[in-house]
C-alpha cells in the first residue's frame, strides 16, 4: 500500500514540475532583430594656411648682468658708515660700500712718501751742479709731493746722464714702491662700480675681516640677463638681435627682452645650445625662472594642428566628400610643445577633431562642423 502512495507521489511531483516548466517557458520573450547602429559623430574643423610665427622657447634663471662678489684683499676691522652694506642697501656709483680700519696702514703710507720727500730733497744739490738747467723742474716736483696725497710722477729726464744719475739715487725704485704701497692702501675701502643694490652680505660692522674673505654680492638691477638652453637643431633658427617674450605662468603681465649671445658649442650630455637674452624690463627680480619665446620670423602657407591628433605622431584623419574618414601625411615642419606645423594640408580639407575610438580608414561618419 505505502509503495503505491510514494508512486502516485513520485507521479503528482513530476507532473506539477512539467506543467510549472511549461508556463515559465511561455513567458521568454523572443529575441528582437538587431537594429542598424547609428552613425558614429565626427566634429572637424576646416584647414586654413597662413603665416604663421616660427618660436623657439626655453627657460632659464634670471641674473643681474652686472654682479660682482666682493672679496677682501687685506686685514682689519670693518668700520661702521652712514649706509651699512646690507641686503637690500642701494648704493649710487661712487659711494663707499665697505671701509676697513687703516689707520694703521696709513700711518706706513705717510711715512714712506715722507722719506721718499727727503730723497728728492737730498738730490737737489748735487742736480744743481750736474745739471743746472734741471734744477727748476725737480724743485717742483719736490713742492708738488704732499704727504697726504698720491705721490706725482717723476719728472721725465731729459738725458741718458740724468737719467742714470736718478736711477743710481733709487728714485724710480722708491717711486713705483710707494705706488704699490698706495694701490694696497686703496684696498682698504671698496667703492660701488655703478648704481645697484647689495644683494648678499655676509659681514657685520665691527667685525674682524681677513685676506680672502667673501664680503658679499652687489649687483645692479637695471640690466637683467637669462641663460636657456635649446636643442641644437633649432639653433640655427635664432640670430643675435631677435625680440624675445619673457612670461611665468601664471602671472598676466610679461618682459620684452633680445637675443645679445650665442654660444657656438653645443652641450655634449644635453646636446643643446647656450642663448642668452637681455631685458630691461621693471618687474624681474633675481631668481626668477621665466619662459623665454624667441620670435625667429614666419612660416608661410602652413597649419598648426594639436599634437593630441596625431596618430603614430606623423598623420591624421580627414573626413573626406563621402562622409568616410581618410588619412594624410603631416610631415611635421616644426615639433611644438602641443602641436605641429605643417605646409602639406589644402585649404578646406576637413580635419578630424578629436580622435575617435576604433576609428578606421573608410569608416562611415556623420560629419559635424565645429568652430
Amino acid at each position: 500500500m505505502n509503495t503505491r502512495k510514494s508512486w502516485i507521489l513520485a507521479f503528482v511531483v513530476t507532473l506539477l514540475g512539467a506543467v510549472a516548466f511549461i508556463y515559465i517557458s511561455g513567458l521568454k520573450q523572443p529575441p528582437k532583430q538587431g537594429t542598424k547602429a547609428a552613425a558614429v559623430i565626427a566634429p572637424y574643423f576646416l584647414v586654413k594656411n597662413e603665416s604663421l610665427p616660427l618660436k623657439v622657447t626655453g627657460s632659464g634663471q634670471v641674473r643681474a648682468k652686472n654682479r660682482i662678489d666682493l672679496y677682501a684683499e687685506v686685514n682689519g676691522l670693518l668700520q661702521t658708515q652712514k649706509m651699512d652694506f646690507r641686503t637690500g642697501m642701494q648704493f649710487n656709483r661712487g659711494e663707499t660700500l665697505i671701509s676697513i680700519d687703516d689707520s694703521e696702514q696709513r700711518a706706513n703710507l705717510y711715512a714712506q712718501r715722507s722719506e721718499y720727500q727727503n730723497l728728492i730733497t737730498s738730490l737737489l744739490p748735487d742736480i744743481k751742479l750736474e745739471f743746472p738747467n734741471e734744477k727748476d723742474k725737480w724743485n717742483q716736483y719736490l713742492n708738488s709731493i704732499v704727504i697726504e696725497q698720491p705721490i706725482p710722477v717723476v719728472p721725465a729726464t731729459n738725458s741718458d746722464k740724468e737719467k742714470f744719475f736718478v736711477t743710481g739715487r733709487k728714485v724710480f725704485s722708491s717711486y713705483y714702491n710707494l705706488k704699490n704701497l698706495e694701490a694696497h692702501f686703496n684696498k682698504y675701502v671698496l667703492k660701488a662700480p655703478y648704481n645697484g643694490v647689495v644683494t648678499e652680505s655676509l659681514i657685520n660692522p665691527g667685525g674682524l675681516v681677513r685676506s680672502g674673505q667673501k664680503l658679499g654680492t652687489f649687483s645692479n638691477l637695471d640690466l637683467f640677463e637669462i641663460a636657456i638652453a635649446i636643442p641644437a637643431e633649432d639653433a640655427r633658427l635664432i640670430s643675435v638681435g631677435n625680440e624675445v617674450e619673457l612670461y611665468i605662468a601664471g602671472q598676466p603681465e610679461g618682459w620684452q627682452g633680445k637675443v645679445v649671445r650665442i654660444s657656438p658649442a653645443i652641450d655634449l650630455n644635453t646636446q643643446t645650445v647656450a642663448i642668452f637674452i637681455e631685458s630691461t624690463n621693471q618687474g624681474l627680480r633675481e631668481g626668477m625662472f621665466p619662459t623665454a619665446s624667441i620670435n625667429c620670423g614666419s612660416i608661410d602657407q602652413s597649419m598648426e594642428i594639436p599634437r593630441n591628433l596625431l596618430i603614430e605622431n606623423k598623420w591624421v584623419y580627414f573626413v573626406d566628400h563621402d562622409s568616410t574618414l581618410q588619412r594624410v601625411d603631416l610631415n611635421p615642419l616644426r615639433y611644438q610643445e602641443k602641436s605641429v606645423i605643417t605646409n602639406l594640408l589644402k585649404d578646406g580639407t576637413k580635419i578630424l577633431a578629436k580622435n575617435i575610438p576604433g576609428s578606421f580608414i573608410g569608416m562611415k561618419v556623420l560629419p559635424q562642423k565645429e568652430d
